[in-house]
């Protein structure tokens, strides 16, 4: 008791922010049960045992109940099934069979106890209404995810059932001032650039595979102390984790090229190949563990109830048109997706630059734009014992995106592409990266009956830098009758454009039970650190009015290089 006691006072002593409820409210990982023990005369029972099993991993945890008859049993595994009974001397066994319990919510089970023979009532309190509750959230459980239908298969295609989302915005703040976790550490496109605040976003990814997605929770305005750091929504989510059986899927799914369509009326259209595939797997369960018996010796045993790992990894990979704008031939009529550019000029200044400069532009049309992506998460879970839980997950992304040059007039003389007007060459475009190394541990621990604790670790590094297509050389857009006519050379903004940043975090968060009442206090700590690396037109930027005029000072240069 001793050992529990200085425990307490070592974590109460890092406490600088602390609540008073009626109950405690949603956590970032895992869910919990609270309720009340009374007689058949209505009057609270302590000291019943309470004992709720996650019936999958084996998982057991204990509380008993106070003075008041109320009892908590935090920090649970999310999903279900769960069993929960009541055992008190003198009065029959209850139990509470198949409880699913969701991300972030308090389940309220209370128990009727009886000395009567026959069946005995058991009420749960309906969620919406709970006294629980602490401001307007959304919680997506597993069964949801695994039969709504998405088609980016990304989160934000449950997320917007929040009735306060619009797309990726919740109550009209910018997506940017949503927080994002992953089993209670943030996980954001912290330096702002992905267009939607999701890690992945600058090439239109998601770092997870949905497969992996045990449930996810959205928190519009919540009065609990231990979420924050947002303005429009705190999105949670809790990765899948292994369970005494064993189980996985395989999966594969593509796009046939023949659902694009080619014609509009009486107007026929080539819109390119559209590419699309899609496969992965995941799998889970106990996990064997060496054990140095004392009589034994040492040897693998089963890790049953103990010891679960989970295993996900997905690939996609995106092939559609660079551009669907293409060169006319001599004779043909400028309109659709035919420019005024004529091929004949593109070939001879290809062929030009590469004999004269070394300088390969690449095609001017019919090339592809990818996007590759490979993902993995690993987890374990260990049951350290009866009040200590320890998991440990892997997050890793590999992925890039083809993307047109920028036709901004910052550089250049501006408006260089997508229209009838120009048409650039392929190595004048660039890539950009979005690989992602995230891991993250949690603890979660129960002293006695009143202290509940969780501590979480996470860091992630993150990079989004660009790469180019071809060699460094000087950017150049040729005018035609005062606009663009087409453009090679290195990408304006692209020489030197590196970000990489990353972030570490520690949170703990403390529970403590008295009466009817709970005290939640905790600490959290974030230390983040970004790399931006920014040159644009160190490989010089010239504009000329016309080929002719190109051609001219290039033959000058060639003829007097110095």
């Amino acid at each position: 008791m001793t050992n529990k006691n200085n425990i307490m006072r070592s974590m109460l002593a890092l406490i600088f922010a602390a609540i008073v409820s009626v109950s405690v409210s949603a956590q970032v990982t895992t869910s919990e049960i609270i309720g009340t023990i009374t007689d058949a005369q209505g009057q609270p029972v302590s000291g019943v045992s309470i004992e709720a099993t996650h019936v999958p991993s084996g998982t057991v945890s204990t509380s008993v109940s106070n003075d008041s008859g109320r009892y908590a049993l935090p920090g649970l595994r999310v999903g279900g099934p769960y069993t929960v009974k009541a055992l008190q001397a003198g009065f029959k066994e209850q139990n509470r069979e198949n409880l699913q319990l969701t991300l972030g919510n308090s389940t309220t089970v209370n128990f009727t106890l009886s000395t009567a023979i026959d069946e005995v009532v058991t009420v749960t309190n309906d969620a919406i209404f709970s006294e629980v509750r602490t401001g307007a959230s959304t919680s997506v459980t597993n069964e949801a995810v695994q039969s709504l239908p998405t088609i980016s298969r990304q989160i934000s295609d449950f997320t917007r059932l929040t009735p306060q989302s619009s797309g990726n915005s919740f109550a009209g703040a910018d997506s940017r001032m949503n927080n994002i976790t992953v089993d209670g550490s943030n996980f954001n496109s912290s330096f702002g650039l992905g267009f939607d605040g999701q890690p992945g976003s600058r090439t239109n990814v998601s770092p997870i595979s949905l497969d992996a997605i045990e449930e996810l929770q959205v928190n519009v305005a919540p009065y609990d102390v231990r979420q924050g750091n947002f303005v429009g929504a705190g999105i949670n989510t809790v990765t899948k984790s292994g369970t005494n059986s064993f189980n996985g899927s395989v999966y594969y799914m593509w796009r046939n090229p023949g659902l694009v369509g080619k014609k509009a009326g009486a107007n026929t259209f080539n819109p390119g190949v559209f590419d699309y595939k899609n496969y992965g797997f995941r799998v889970g369960g106990p996990m064997p563990f060496f054990n140095f018996g004392e009589n034994d010796g040492p040897a693998f045993i089963s890790g049953k109830n103990k010891l679960f790992f989970f295993v996900s990894y997905e690939s996609e990979a995106l092939n559609s048109p660079g551009t669907t704008f293409r060169a006319r031939s001599a004779g043909e009529t400028v309109g659709g997706n035919v420019t005024r550019v004529l091929s004949s000029d593109l070939d001879a200044l290809s062929a030009y630059l590469a004999t004269n400069f070394g300088y390969v532009t690449g095609p001017y049309q019919g090339y592809t734009h990818s996007t590759p992506a490979k993902k993995w998460l690993i987890r374990s879970d260990y049951n350290i014992n009866s009040t200590n839980r320890f998991s440990l997950r892997y997050v890793h992304l590999d992925s890039d995106t083809d993307v047109l040059l920028s036709n901004s007039s910052s550089l250049g003389f501006g408006n260089r592409r997508t229209n009838l007007n120009g048409l650039n060459f392929q190595n004048s475009n660039y890539k950009i990266l979005e690989n992602i190394r995230s891991t993250v541990g949690e603890w979660t621990s129960t002293f006695g009956n009143q202290i509940a604790n969780s501590l979480i670790v996470g860091y992630t590094k993150q990079d989004e830098s660009r790469e180019s297509l071809g060699t460094f050389f000087p950017m150049v857009d040729i005018l035609e009758a005062g606009s663009v006519y087409t453009t090679f050379g290195f990408e304006p903004f692209t020489p030197n454009n590196e970000l990489r940043y990353n972030s570490f975090q520690i949170q703990d968060n403390l529970s403590f039970y008295r009466g009817s009442h709970t005290f939640a206090a905790g600490i959290s700590y974030e230390r983040y650190r970004s790399e931006n690396v920014f040159f644009p037109g160190s490989q010089s930027v010239y504009v000329y009015n016309s080929l002719a005029d190109f051609y001219t000072d290039a033959n000058g240069y060639l003829a007097n290089p110095n």
